[in-house]
């Protein structure tokens, strides 16, 4: 059988090795694009939490200008008043009085005003301080993933080198002629696997039944046969 043959166990062998050695270089081409992700994600976060912050900061930032306001409309208030007690004509008396009840009315507005900026800032803060501390979890835990990948990157980069040596070795033990035939699959296929096992006179590669003719070279002329469907080396199981 020609699955128990060892000459075609040597070729088994290199085909396992450049699978695994596939399988190792797509994770690795692939990573950067991972990574990329990962870092897009953190940015997202990032800024996510920034937003909150800026939010209540713009909030602070209007409630100290709200203050300076009132402060100042109650110094021109008390400035009004002031005056009030030096005029000695009743029509300037009348008409500080009247611009004391318009600054009265602006300060009030302006007090108004205020207590929602206050009940906002409130509602900021809290949101803020949710925010930075789910939004500090997310990215402790998006940042372990990019150390990990990062030194996955580097693992992939050692096994590859292991992998090609291994590669360089069962090439040389496998047989000249085998080898060629297996180059020459691997060309013509885009991905592997190069060699299936035929499984209910289907191959197992591109799951299409291959011809008597495929099950008889494999079977009773034990010789190294391609389907005739894919083109994949094709072996027995028994």
């Amino acid at each position: 059988m020609l699955s128990n043959d060892a000459k075609f166990k040597k070729l088994l062998l290199l085909h396992s090795r450049d699978r695994r050695s596939k399988t190792l270089n797509n994770e690795l081409t692939n990573s950067p694009k991972v990574l990329a992700k990962l870092e897009e994600k953190i940015q997202i976060e990032k800024e996510s939490m920034a937003m909150a912050t800026n939010e209540l900061r713009a909030l602070e930032s209007l409630n100290n200008s709200l203050e300076n306001e009132i402060i100042s409309i109650s110094e021109k208030i008390a400035q009004h008043r002031n005056k009030q007690l030096e005029v000695k004509k009743n029509e300037e008396y009348q008409a500080l009085e009247t611009e004391i009840a318009a600054q009265l009315a602006k300060q009030s507005e302006k007090e108004d005003e205020q207590i929602e900026v206050l009940l906002k800032i409130d509602d900021a803060r809290e949101t803020a301080t949710i925010a930075e501390e789910k939004v500090s979890v997310r990215v402790q835990n998006l940042e372990k993933q990019r150390l990990e990948l990062l030194a996955r990157e580097e693992e992939l980069k050692k096994d590859i080198e292991i992998i090609s040596g291994e590669i360089t070795l069962s090439r040389e033990e496998v047989e000249t002629p085998m080898l060629e035939i297996y180059d020459r699959t691997k060309k013509v296929l885009s991905k592997p696997p190069y060699i299936a096992p035929i499984e209910d006179q289907k191959c197992s590669g591109c799951n299409l039944r291959v011809s008597n003719d495929v099950v008889s070279s494999v079977l009773i002329e034990q010789k190294i046969t391609q389907c005739d469907q894919c083109g994949r080396i094709v072996y027995i199981e028994r």
